[in-house]
């Protein structure tokens, strides 16, 4: 089990066990809240996953969208495009925060929600939507849990008996997702492309149809969460040694998109936010 800081809010990344390793990347179990999550909003930038979370102790989520308000104590949240106009803000009752977080792999979204990625891109959707009509007392169960290795053991079980419960096509988009991040260098659709030996037609066809997002933008939201997991890890590392870790053409590059993301110079954010404003994600406060 490893911990993590970000404010005041304590993070245990915990892994699945060996069943659920294919499908279940980490659980994150939160504590605490950081000041800055309840009192403004907030955007949490994509890092290219699905995730899951249960909130307890009387907190809900605001999502404001286009307009649209709302409110969840449990949800999932698809992956999304870097400019969706998407703000958050934590609503809790009290000074105590709590719930857990699970990371899902690619595969994890077919066996275990039963969805196709692209049903989940650019939405967030209450969790009930993806649990049978008996199970619909989870989020109950785990919030009156005694504790968080009771609430673990009863998510383990929920997933272990639910992978028997949907199946869905997997799509021919997870082996091409799965490869993608464990490759270094400038990563492009022709160096994709060219790497499983497809067409830049039916790379672009097979992200859109399967994924809702185009190859380029998956692979600018790759690299953008790596950058700023580094940046937050190591604040001192060479802008040389980032752009190459991280698949940037040149420092140039890096610079131009880190301000039109972020609205200010990679030094700027990272003096104006302490160096704190990486979780399991980027996040920019407004």
């Amino acid at each position: 089990m490893e911990v993590h800081c970000f404010g005041n809010m304590r993070i245990f990344e915990v892994d699945p066990p060996i069943a659920l390793k294919p499908y279940i990347g980490k659980y994150f179990i939160y504590e605490n809240l950081d000041e800055r999550m309840k009192c403004r909003f907030f955007r949490a930038l994509p890092n290219g996953m699905v995730e899951m979370f249960f909130l307890f102790n009387g907190t809900n989520i605001l999502f404001l969208s286009n307009r649209r308000r709302e409110v969840f104590s449990s949800f999932v949240a698809g992956v999304f495009e870097l400019d969706h106009p998407m703000k958050i803000r934590v609503e809790s009752e009290n000074d105590h925060f709590s719930g857990i977080g699970i990371l899902f792999t690619y595969l994890g979204v077919n066996r275990i929600l039963g969805m196709g990625l692209h049903e989940l891109t650019n939405q967030v959707l209450e969790s009930s939507c993806f649990t049978p009509a008996r199970q619909n007392d989870l989020h109950d169960e785990l919030e009156f849990g005694t504790d968080q290795r009771h609430r673990l053991r009863r998510l383990n079980d929920f997933f272990l008996g639910h992978l028997h419960n949907q199946q869905a096509p997997v799509q021919r988009v997870l082996f091409v997702l799965n490869r993608l991040v464990h490759m270094y260098g400038p990563l492009t659709v022709e160096r994709v492309a060219h790497e499983f030996n497809i067409s830049y037609k039916s790379l672009y066809r097979m992200f859109v149809d399967e994924f809702g997002l185009t190859p380029k933008m998956y692979l600018k939201i790759l690299r953008f969460n790596h950058a700023c997991w580094l940046l937050n890890k190591q604040p001192f590392v060479s802008w040389v040694d980032l752009v190459d870790r991280c698949g940037y053409y040149d420092q140039s590059h890096f610079i131009h998109e880190f301000k039109t993301i972020m609205k200010q110079s990679p030094r700027q954010y990272l003096k104006s936010s302490h160096g704190n404003f990486y979780l399991d994600r980027p996040y920019v406060f407004y």
